[in-house]
């Protein structure tokens, strides 16, 4: 079992800020959804490092991404050859 950062969508696309996604020190783990105007985490990118989180609530007051175990994400995904796929 290990963590993994997860975003609320809900509270994130009221924000906007996609400073998470600036300052990500993996490439193309924390992505922001035009569609959905939210970020979004890449599981299986995400290293835990909480730097997310840290700008999140400490420098963009947004209080939008927690730490979870990867057991207990709402949204689960299933690993394909093509990449990841929500379900």
């Amino acid at each position: 079992m290990y963590y993994i950062a997860d975003v609320d969508k809900d509270i994130c696309s009221q924000k906007s800020c996609s400073l998470c996604t600036t300052y990500c020190p993996e490439s193309n783990c924390i992505n922001y959804s035009e569609l959905d105007k939210s970020a979004y985490v890449s599981v299986d990118r995400c290293k835990a490092c909480e730097i997310c989180v840290y700008i999140c609530d400490d420098i963009a007051k947004n209080n939008a991404i927690k730490m979870k175990w990867v057991e207990d994400l709402e949204e689960k995904f299933v690993i394909k050859r093509t990449g990841i796929v929500l379900r």
